[in-house]
């Protein structure tokens, strides 16, 4: 009996240090703070959305020319792309406005380059101030009236 209440007895006093302590997580970081900054692209994946395992590629170097790599700067509801003598720019044009789906939890970024269509590039993971900025881009193929989404482009940017 003696040796059962010592086991319960140190069994309370384990299950008590096993107590997490709460902490404070601070306000929600600014979405909008997130993305205002100059970025420069870091990685870009091409992935094969109709093969069963969604076969990838590395495409970062195509988009190297001369050591430059495509940038994009973001103010409060305008950016500035520059992607001069390199091959592809997927942002429509040199300058633009756009804004977040949803202010607290956007999903995608709407861009309205000047003088262009607009378009939604899809945010692959948080937008705080300490994050990289990752982005798809969705290609789609229309057969017979039925869009089928073919190919993404995944690309991070990180802060200059």
């Amino acid at each position: 009996m003696k040796n059962t209440t010592v086991l319960i007895t140190i069994a309370f006093f384990m299950l008590g240090a096993c107590k997490k302590d709460v902490k404070e997580i601070g306000m929600i970081a600014s979405k909008i703070e997130g993305v205002k900054a100059s970025w420069e692209l870091s990685k870009a994946v091409q992935v094969d959305e109709q093969s069963l395992t969604k076969e990838s590629a590395n495409i970062t170097g195509f988009f190297t020319k001369a050591g430059k790599l495509p940038n994009i700067s973001f103010s409060d509801t305008t950016y500035t792309v520059d992607t001069a003598g390199l091959s592809f720019n997927f942002f429509g044009g040199a300058t633009g406005t756009w804004k977040f789906d949803d202010q607290e939890y956007p999903s995608k970024i709407t861009f309205m380059p000047t003088g262009g269509t607009s378009f939604d590039l899809k945010l692959n993971g948080p937008i705080r101030p300490q994050d990289n900025l990752r982005l798809s881009k969705e290609i789609t193929h229309s057969c017979k009236g039925k869009a089928t989404w073919v190919m993404s482009y995944n690309l991070e940017f990180t802060r200059k």
